[in-house]
């Protein structure tokens, strides 16, 4: 979803928000809109949009009119410690204001 789309979908109102923290210091803005999930992309292109920080996350959802989002971060070092038998990993997930 590019972003002049997103601005749309958040003057509805029906927008969920996650910023998904990735490798510690990449972070992609996930939108669920009508039970679809999908990221943030670039202005023409699928590719996502990647943020160096959360300030430039916050930043961003907020030129598009947006005062919350959930911060989502795995567990850390999950990808090294094998989750087989034991389900999904772990997702500590807040609510932040903005």
């Amino acid at each position: 979803m590019n972003f002049d789309e997103f601005k749309k979908v958040v003057r509805q109102g029906d927008a969920e928000v996650h910023i998904l923290c990735n490798q510690g210091s990449l972070y992609l803005i996930q939108i669920i809109n009508e039970g679809v999930r999908s990221l943030l992309t670039q202005n023409r292109s699928t590719r996502p949009q990647v943020f160096r920080g959360l300030s430039e996350c916050y930043g961003r959802l907020i030129s598009a009119g947006l005062h919350c989002a959930f911060v989502d971060q795995a567990c850390a070092h999950d990808e090294m410690i094998s989750r087989q038998g034991y389900g999904a990993s772990r997702v500590d997930q807040r609510l932040v204001r903005f």
